[in-house]
């Protein structure tokens, strides 16, 4: 995954774009919810995660910029805390719900606060994997 945007402006433009796309894909998708008697299973919320981390790891990968992985991550999140802290939110609702509607404030909890875990494990996977290209780049310069 070597090609990179040829600047630093399209690695920025990239990364809002693609953070912004996992914002609206991911709230959307992080509602849906499968009921076992009362208990909710929020599996959107982790799938909407799974794919969004991929998405912070492969904007990193493909602009060859730990950076742009964190950027990625970041308008992601700035997008989904401003749509949770709107008062005529329809999309994410909050904990304080959570005794009326317990699986989706469950599932808006983990899909806020997930994607800055998602975020954290894709610089780190980011930062792992450029590192190894790095060295095997150095290696075969050798």
């Amino acid at each position: 995954m070597s090609s990179k945007p040829s600047t630093a402006f399209a690695t920025i433009l990239y990364s809002i774009v693609c953070g912004a796309v996992a914002a609206l894909i991911g709230t959307i998708l992080h509602a849906q919810i499968l009921y076992v008697g009362d208990f909710p299973i929020t599996w959107g919320a982790v799938v909407s995660l799974v794919a969004a981390g991929m998405l912070f790891t492969y904007v990193g990968l493909k602009s060859g910029r730990i950076w742009g992985a964190a950027l990625t991550g970041i308008v992601t999140y700035v997008l989904v805390a401003w749509s949770a802290m709107d008062p005529n939110n329809r999309f994410i609702v909050p904990t304080e719900y959570i005794n009326n509607f317990p699986g989706p404030a469950v599932a808006g909890a983990i899909w806020m606060y997930g994607v800055a875990v998602a975020t954290f494990v894709a610089l780190f996977v980011t930062a792992r994997k450029l590192k190894k290209e790095s060295a095997v780049a150095a290696g075969a310069n050798a």
